[in-house]
Parts: C-alpha cells; structure tokens; sequence
C-alpha cells in the first residue's frame, strides 16, 4: 500500500513538474511573439524642447527615418520643453517599460542636470536604460547681428564698458554652463536671464535685448542664415564642419570646458531586452546612413553611431566632464 501511495505521489511531482514545464516555454513562446509583433502601435518620443528648436529639427527626422528603417512604425515626437529638459526625462522615467514611451535626450540633460541641479525628480543610472546613440553637436556664441562686436575679444572689451547693465540669455544646462564659465573667466559683471526655452532667449537677443546668448549649433546656424543672430564662436574643442570659418573660444583665447552634447534615444528601466535590442538596431541603422550625415552636418551636428553599452560608458563619463564643469564654473546647484 505504501509503495502504491509512493509511486503515486512520485507520478503526481512528475506531472506538475511537466506542466510547470510546459507553461514556462508557453510563457517563453508568448513572449517571443509578442516581441516579434513590436511595435503595434505608436511610439511616444518624449523631447524637452520646443517645436522648431535645434533639437527638435534632428528628432523629426530621426522620426521619419526609423519609420522606413522599420517597417512602417510610427515615432511620435512629444514636446515637453521646461526645466532645461528635466521634465521629460522623469516623463520617460516614470513611464510604463512596455517600449512605447522613449526619451530622446543628450548628455547634457542626463548627465548635466544631474550635477548642476540641487534635486532631480529621477536617477538617470536606474531609472533610465539607453538604446542608442543618435548624434553629437557643441554650442556657439551668438549677438546681435548688427553689433559691431566681431569676435570674443570685441565682445569682453563691449561687457566690460557697459558694466552690471549688461545680460545674457540661457534656457538650457549647457548654454548656463558656457555663459558663466567665459563670464567668470574673462571677469565680467554680466546679468543672466533665464528661459524656458532657447527660441526665446534668441529672440530677445534679435530684439537687441540681450548682449549674448549661447545656443545649439543646429539652431544656431539655422538663426544666423535668417539674419537673426551672428555667431562669433563655438565651444567645441575643434571647429565644427558647417562652419570652418567660426574659432573656437579656445582659438580667441578664451577657457571652455567640454559641454558637446551626445544626443542618444533612452527607455524606462525595465523595458524588455527583445524590444531594446529591435529599437536599437533601426536606430544604429539611421545613424549610420549617408542620408543621416548629409542632413546633420550642414547643420552643426555628427551621427554617432553607438550602442547601449557605448552610451553607458558615455554617459559615465558625462557625469564626471559634468561635474566638472560644475565645479569650473562655481555654479551653485540650481532648484
């Protein structure tokens, strides 16, 4: 009787185990086709800049491009300008990890806010997984186009006459960063004014109520052939191909510390490796088409071709150049 009852309760184990067994290559099998099924429907691209910024003109495109590069999936930009980007990175960072909802930010934003401000509603290292990088582009200095100021020389030697009645605009990370690091370089009494979003700093500066405001080289070329600005310098270590003709503002004698931006597509922790691994592929591909360089660089900007490990890397490093430039600048963590 014994043995009976052994044997049956051996034959039971055995049957849960092969219908444990069973489920889990079901689940295995479910997962697999739903992968292959991704994506079916719209893809949110969160973006912490306005519609027509420098960085918004790359995103739509990238949009249009991973839309062939995939099939025919659609890439939805979703503008959330403010808060120099932070709120639509804690968008992304707070957002269900199904593949649906990515954020398309640089380092400058990731990395830069994370040392320059006091609080950030999110923690870039485990809240956020990258995908892939996108591309790279430096800042330049504009003024106004009818100024007689010629160079960055021209332009210390105009702040200094004018005194504490001088200002600059700023309405992202990077461009506060530049503007307090060659104010505090060259020793000059200059009042900042703060935005929320670039395009507008830039109009005051057209408006001739700004002496200078530094912003993104895409946008910034695109402002300078409407006859809005002119641009007197770029903050890169080397000059940037859409123009050879602008020094740097090492070239004029003037510290910069590195604030590049690398622009890369980041998802919510979480998100599953199948629908990462798929995401990053189409956008490696875009960045490494000839169609991706010849649109970005008459514009200031360089395809980067990277992977999600190649942005792990860059975003630590990132946050040490970043930490840097914080402490460079004696900027005060911003709320």
């Amino acid at each position: 009787m014994r043995a009976h009852a052994s044997s049956g309760i051996i034959a039971s184990r055995r049957i849960a185990r092969l219908a444990g067994a069973v489920a889990l290559l079901a689940a295995f099998a479910a997962g697999g086709a739903n992968a292959q099924q991704y994506p079916d429907k719209p893809i949110r691209v969160l973006l912490g800049f306005a519609a027509g910024s420098g960085a918004d003109i790359p995103a739509r495109f990238y949009a249009e491009e991973l839309r062939k590069v995939s099939g025919g999936a659609t890439f939805i930009i979703d503008n959330r300008p403010g808060a120099s980007g932070n709120l639509s990175v804690e968008g992304a960072a707070k957002a269900k990890p199904d593949g649906y909802t990515l954020l398309l930010a640089s380092t400058a934003t990731t990395a830069g806010n994370t040392a320059l401000y006091k609080d950030v509603p999110f923690n870039v290292e485990k809240d956020l997984v990258p995908v892939a990088a996108m591309h790279e582009n430096g800042f330049a200095l504009a003024v106004h186009p009818d100024s007689s100021v010629k160079d960055v020389a021209g332009l210390t030697a105009m702040l200094k006459a004018k005194g504490a009645k001088s200002t600059y605009g700023w309405a992202t990370t990077v461009a506060l960063a530049s503007s307090v690091i060659y104010v505090g370089g060259a020793k000059l009494d200059v009042t900042p004014v703060a935005y929320k979003i670039t395009p507008q700093s830039i109009s005051d500066l057209a408006a001739g109520q700004l002496d200078f405001a530094f912003a993104d080289v895409p946008f910034a070329v695109g402002q300078e052939k409407a006859g809005r600005v002119r641009l007197i310098a770029v903050t890169t270590a080397q000059r940037v191909p859409a123009r050879p003709d602008l020094p740097t503002m090492n070239e004029q004698g003037f510290k910069t510390s590195d604030t590049t931006a690398l622009w890369a597509f980041w998802a919510p922790a979480g998100t599953p490796k199948p629908v990462l691994d798929r995401l990053g592929a189409w956008m490696k591909e875009v960045s490494a088409s000839k169609a991706t360089a010849d649109f970005l660089i008459p514009q200031g900007a360089s395809p980067v071709v990277g992977d999600s490990e190649f942005m792990k890397k860059k975003l630590q490093e990132a946050l040490v150049s970043w930490r840097q430039v914080q402490k460079d600048g004696k900027l005060d963590p911003m709320q």
